[in-house]
């Protein structure tokens, strides 16, 4: 199976997540970029009120998303759901082709239909080690 890793983030915390995953599967990460300014307190506040209201992005795609036989997709989770550039980026690839990883403090993804699988990396829970070696093994 030939996966692709790709991930968007806005703290790093998705991106060291993604690293990781790519690694241990040896396959290629592609980033996925916005046009939008995302830092500081104002950034956190305007990136949960673009989530809850499904605001639409223009995204970059750092690298080619064909060949791929499923993708695991890294992004944060942003009041209760995946940023913008993911919601984007899902309408290029078939949900059931992904494994969503959502990384979060502490809540869960609210909409979990139509992914081929859904892992949580709650930082309260410390466990990102664990639930990557579970994706792994379920691959």
């Amino acid at each position: 199976m030939n996966y692709k890793v790709v991930y968007f983030t806005r703290t790093e915390n998705s991106k060291r997540i993604a690293e990781k995953i790519a690694n241990k599967l040896s396959c290629e990460i592609i980033q996925v970029t916005d046009d939008m300014n995302w830092n500081g307190p104002a950034g956190y506040i305007k990136a949960g009120y673009y989530s809850v209201q499904n605001k639409s992005v223009t995204i970059s795609i750092n690298g080619n998303l064909e060949g791929a036989d499923e993708f695991i997709v890294v992004a944060p989770l942003w009041a209760g759901g995946i940023p913008p550039a993911i919601k984007v980026l899902l309408n290029t690839i078939e949900m059931t082709k992904v494994h969503l990883v959502v990384t979060s403090m502490g809540s869960l993804l609210k909409d979990r239909t139509g992914y081929k699988s859904v892992s949580d990396v709650v930082k309260s829970k410390n466990n990102e080690d664990t639930i990557i070696d579970e994706l792994i093994n379920s691959l």
